[in-house]
């Protein structure tokens, strides 16, 4: 079972909404829910395999929380990467190497995929999909999955 370490002050159903607004779009339920228990934080275990042609895995550094907090902050997250990343997703969470963990906001569909930087659109270019993998269907299935490295991958 996953748990929360170095999680923040609840964020509150006011927070989302503001967020929601400059997102133009709808955060699923599961995740308001988990921003209103934790609002970010550090998943233990961590590790996770995303679906690339090399089957490759990472692990959730940390969750991005909404607030004034510097660091790991969910507004300053998406105003970075509202750019870099395909405009039908938000970053949730990053990982130790600078790649994010992003969410899909489509209705219906709130799958999390990983986001790769190092093979990120140029500049001039629109945002695609060449350097974001698939992970889980969903907010909850992601963290339920999370599972420890082993001690050989330390």
């Amino acid at each position: 079972m996953t748990t929360i370490i170095y999680s923040k002050n609840p964020a509150t159903l006011e927070d989302i909404s503001n967020f929601e607004k400059i997102i133009k779009g709808s955060l699923p339920n599961d995740y308001k829910d988990f921003l209103m228990k934790y609002n970010g934080g550090q998943p233990q275990p961590n590790s996770f395999r995303f679906f690339s042609d090399r089957n490759d895995e990472s692990m959730a550094d940390y969750f991005l929380s909404l607030g004034r907090e510097k660091y790991s902050n969910l507004l300053s997250y998406y105003d970075l990467y509202k750019d870099r990343i395909p405009s039908e997703f938000i970053p949730i969470a990053h990982d130790p190497e600078g790649n994010l963990i992003i969410m899909e906001l489509k209705p219906n569909s709130n799958r999390i995929y990983f986001w790769d930087h190092e093979l990120e659109a140029d500049e001039d270019e629109t945002p695609n999909m060449d350097n974001v993998y698939y992970i889980n269907q969903s907010f909850t299935k992601f963290i339920n999955d999370l599972y420890p490295l082993k001690e050989d991958e330390i």
